[in-house]
């Protein structure tokens, strides 16, 4: 750790409101417990250097604004865009300003030439043209500004390219930022002793858990607690004299923890520990008022903090001074965080206001507006492509980091979301007033919910595997929950025991263990007598399971010989019965031929029968067919007769009316050729002549009539006559089809008889044949019989042994499956009564361990002040050395006078007094040395001795 941290300055580089002293107001008499974590606060320094990230192509040469791109601006476009007369909002003459963009926004983006508006306007792509009103800029000078963009828009030859940034929710997997290469931090040797005698701790005010190691830090009153979030035990207490931890992060690599807070009103700092040693490492800020939220880079050489002063001041870690100070922000800053590459700031206020900054510069790069009342809580995506935002408004949203657009928004609590932490692989946890913390998928959708708390949640961080959360809430409770079915798996303290505590706890804890070993131990013993008697039923069972089966050998032997036996007789019975059956089936084919036979002549004398009756009916129907025929043509001759007489007086009437149209017309002639006192009386002979025309068209018309009913009267009784003849054609047809039918019908009758006595005869001889047959069966049948009931004895005894083997197949089936019960039983007794003695053991050890812990922790005060006893007395001695020293080099200063006087005057003995010159100077030069070393010594003496007074001082503060 010490060569990560070579480069920070020692705590005497420090301003003197950075010293420990400080830290320890003699007011604060509740710190009793405080020194012994005081004593491993040492202001050692640190440095890391993180890898710029350089795209490709990096070795080409560099195309700055201030070298090449300026220039060109200068020429086409200073004109309207400059510092006094912005056109658009936008000005170019520097750096700064070009990137800010203008009043559309932003113009140039870093590596993105489709998306960067001013290059699509020079090239003529959008409009309106630049520069206006003249030709476009000339494309060796376009290609130079299509460049720079592409190589990153770099300001000079000192400047590096930023990682492009990527938009959009979708994340490709888990990103491992940071993670170290070897085992994660965790702490060792840490004192557990509270700082604070506390009943309670309030509302949970911070807390952070290691990206990659089971550690979870919990902020309390001027101490930092440390648990295992794998056992939930306390791992050590970190004091913090400041005052109330208001926001807690761990490293990137979760090898430092970084606190902030302070006391309300009065001051304000930021402290990075080392999570091993718990020691202080720096700390920055002198505010006069709480911090609430700060961040550490991701190669800790900058700490950004704000509070309730509204100002973002950011601090080098190097030597502590203020790098930055930015004063956007119109009220309390209320969270801040870098992004995990390191690129970029985001911080939000208690008015809503919302901004993401370019780490390096401090230069605003975004305003993300949308939320509608104070940021809670900010939280990067570990790719730092997305901002996580949770606000007293309700939402969380999430803002991608290229323009800084609102790509999801999500209500998370009702009456204020509190807070929100991604995890490794996008998910995010988050807490809030409606009493519940809730895990998110990376698009928002809500996937899991804690049970409610008594009051609003405040806090609430995934583990370092993404597998547990932990939540604390406005009363200061905090549970640790499995995500994926929500259970809770314990409870942590902020306010934490003390080794008097922990000791009488364990000690409880120990005689539970103890009992709970010896319930185990009893029960493994009661298990495994059941497993020794269960295998003695076994072995029995299986003894049995023999004799069984060897009687049942042997009754299957004797079976067999008398299922030979029965065979025998079996196959005797079986060609009898064959015979019978041949016999019967022949009486019986020949009962059947004379039923057939029978049948089919009382079917025929039925058919005879019948076909006689329908002849007698046919011959009755034709008789009367040809009566009604004959009927019917006298019926038509009459008509006929009628017929013509009708036909005659029509035509004699027609003859009549054709006379009166001729004496008619005569009259009319007459009449024409008369006289006038002749033409009344031929009017009147016309019109005697025209009566008797109507009266004889009259008679016509009739006449007709009846003619036309006649003709239709004869052609329906021709017709009556031809069906008489068609019918009485018929039904000679089936008289003579009727008569055929009977002849052949008697002769079927006669071959039937015949066959019938053929089959009479062959039926007496078949029945005579079967009961000789069925006498052969008898005899097998009582042969069998005997076979058979002595197999059946023997059978019964089989299924009897049978039924014994069956019933302890299944008793040794049982108690096989009943082994494997016992067994696991057996064993799993044996490894809890196992467990159980280790738990008591380890219990045990614990508290030995704890025990010691104690008595050294006691023990402490003691031994910082004999060390410091012994550092004073080694510094006396060696600044009594160091004056003998002096004295001495003094003296041969003295010497070296003297001698050099001799010599002035005694040129003659030169020689020899050169000679002396030489060794008086050999001794001075080692005297030199002596000085020197004790006055290396002494410094480091000194230094000691200082540590010492500081040590003492604060115990004195302590036990005042």
């Amino acid at each position: 750790m010490l060569e990560i941290l070579a480069k920070l300055p020692n705590r005497g580089s420090l301003a003197p409101h950075q010293s420990l002293p400080a830290f320890f107001p003699h007011r604060e008499r509740a710190m009793r417990y405080c020194l012994p974590f005081l004593l491993l606060f040492g202001l050692t320094t640190f440095a890391t250097a993180a890898d710029d990230a350089k795209p490709a192509g990096d070795d080409a040469p560099k195309i700055t604004f201030e070298d090449h791109v300026r220039t060109i601006f200068r020429e086409h476009c200073f004109t309207c865009h400059n510092q006094n007369d912005a056109k658009g909002g936008l000005n170019l003459e520097s750096y700064g300003a070009t990137m800010e963009g203008g009043a559309s926004g932003e113009v140039i983006i870093e590596q993105d030439v489709e998306s960067s508006r001013l290059f699509a306007l020079i090239s003529g792509a959008e409009t309106p043209k630049m520069p206006p009103g003249s030709d476009l800029i000339a494309k060796e000078k376009q290609d130079i500004i299509q460049k720079w963009i592409e190589m990153g828009a770099l300001e000079n030859s000192g400047s590096k390219v930023k990682k492009k940034k990527n938009t959009g929710l979708a994340m490709s997997g888990p990103v491992n930022t940071g993670k170290p290469e070897g085992p994660a931090a965790m702490p060792e040797g840490l004192w557990k002793q509270p700082v604070m005698d506390l009943d309670g701790s309030g509302a949970i005010t911070a807390m952070a858990h290691s990206p990659w190691a089971p550690l979870v830090a919990i902020a309390g009153q001027k101490q930092i607690a440390l648990y295992n979030t794998d056992t939930l035990k306390l791992m050590g207490v970190i004091p913090y004299p400041q005052g109330i931890p208001y926001i807690l992060r761990f490293s990137r690599n979760g090898e430092l923890l970084m606190a902030g807070g302070g006391r309300g009103g009065y001051s304000g700092s930021v402290t990075l520990f080392d999570v091993k040693t718990g020691k202080s490492i720096v700390t920055v800020g002198d505010e006069y008022d709480v911090v609430l939220a700060a961040d550490v880079t991701p190669d800790h050489s900058q700490i950004a903090l704000g509070g309730p002063q509204r100002l973002i001041r950011i601090y080098s870690t190097a030597d502590g001074s203020m790098l930055y100070e930015i004063k956007k922000h119109t009220d309390w800053v209320t969270s801040l965080a870098y992004s995990p590459d390191g690129v970029l700031l985001a911080s939000g206020d208690r008015a809503n206001g919302l901004f993401v900054w370019e780490a390096d510069t401090a230069r605003e790069y975004l305003n993300l507006q949308g939320h509608k009342e104070g940021i809670n809580a900010v939280s990067w995506r570990s790719d730092s492509n997305v901002l996580a935002s949770a606000s007293s408004d309700n939402d969380v949203k999430l803002w991608e980091m290229v323009e800084g657009k609102n790509i999801k928004s999500f209500g998370a609590h009702g009456g204020g979301s509190e807070w929100v932490s991604y995890t490794h692989d996008g998910r995010m946890v988050t807490a809030g007033r409606d009493k519940v913390a809730k895990v998110w998928s990376g698009d928002g959708k809500e996937l899991k919910k804690t049970p409610g708390f008594a009051d609003l949640t405040l806090r609430a961080v995934f583990n370092h595997d993404g597998t547990k959360i932990v939540v604390g809430d406005w009363t200061g409770e905090i549970r640790v929950y499995n995500v994926e079915d929500m259970q809770e798996l314990g409870k942590l303290n902020a306010v934490t025991p003390t080794y008097e505590e922990l000791i009488t706890s364990l000690q409880g804890e120990i005689g539970t263990f103890d009992k709970a070993a010896s319930e185990a131990s009893g029960a493994a013993a009661a298990a495994k007598q059941a497993w020794e008697s269960h295998l003695g039923a076994i072995e029995k069972t299986k003894q049995g399971s023999a004799e069984s089966k060897a009687a049942t050998d042997a009754a299957n032997a004797k079976v067999a010989e008398l299922k030979k036996a029965v065979a025998d007789v079996e196959g005797k019975l079986n060609q009898h019965q064959k015979e019978v059956a041949a016999k019967q089936a022949d009486a019986e084919k020949w009962s059947g031929e004379i039923a057939k036979a029978e049948k089919n002549i009382g079917d025929l004398n039925a058919k005879l029968e019948n076909y006689n009756k329908k002849i007698e009916e046919k011959s009755s129907v034709m008789t009367a067919l040809k009566a009604n025929q004959a009927e019917h043509q006298n019926q038509l001759n009459d008509l006929k007769s009628g017929l013509e007489k009708k036909q005659q007086a029509q035509a004699s009437a027609a003859q009549k009316v054709t006379d009166l149209d001729a004496k008619i017309a005569e009259a009319t002639k007459q009449k024409e050729e008369a006289a006038d006192d002749q033409k009344e009386s031929k009017q009147k002979e016309i019109d005697t002549f025209t009566q008797e025309r109507t009266a004889a068209q009259a008679e016509v018309d009739r006449l007709a009539g009846e003619v036309k009913q006649a003709t239709e009267a004869i052609t329906a009784k021709e017709a009556e006559l031809n069906k008489d003849a068609e019918m009485i054609a018929a039904a000679e047809a089936e008289v003579k089809q009727l008569e055929m039918e009977t002849a052949k019908a008697t002769q079927e009758k006669s071959n039937l008889e015949n066959a019938l006595a053929s089959a009479e005869e062959n039926k007496k001889a078949a029945v005579a044949h079967k009961a000789e047959a069925e006498k052969a069966v008898a005899d097998a049948n009582k042969a069998r019989e005997l076979a058979a009931k002595q197999l059946a004895d023997q059978q019964s005894q089989i299924a009897k042994y049978a039924d014994q083997m069956t019933k302890l197949a299944e008793r040794l089936k049982k108690l096989e499956e009943g082994k494997a019960n016992l067994e696991k039983d057996l064993n799993e007794k044996a490894a809890a009564a196992k467990a159980s003695a280790e738990k008591a053991a380890a219990a045990k050890q614990e508290l030995e361990s704890l025990k010691a812990e104690q008595a050294e922790f006691a023990a402490y005060p003691a031994k910082i002040q004999a060390e410091q006893q012994t550092l004073l007395t080694g510094l006396k001695t060696t600044e009594q050395t160091l004056t003998e020293a002096q004295a001495q080099q003094a003296e041969m200063e003295k010497q070296m006078e003297a001698k050099l006087a001799e010599i002035a005057k005694l040129k003659a003995a030169l020689d020899k007094v050169m000679e002396e010159k030489s060794a008086v100077y050999a001794k001075l030069s080692e005297q030199k040395k002596k000085v020197e070393q004790g006055t290396d010594e002494m410094s480091t003496a000194q230094a000691k001795l200082e540590e010492l007074k500081r040590q003492l001082e604060l115990l004195q503060n302590v036990y005042q």
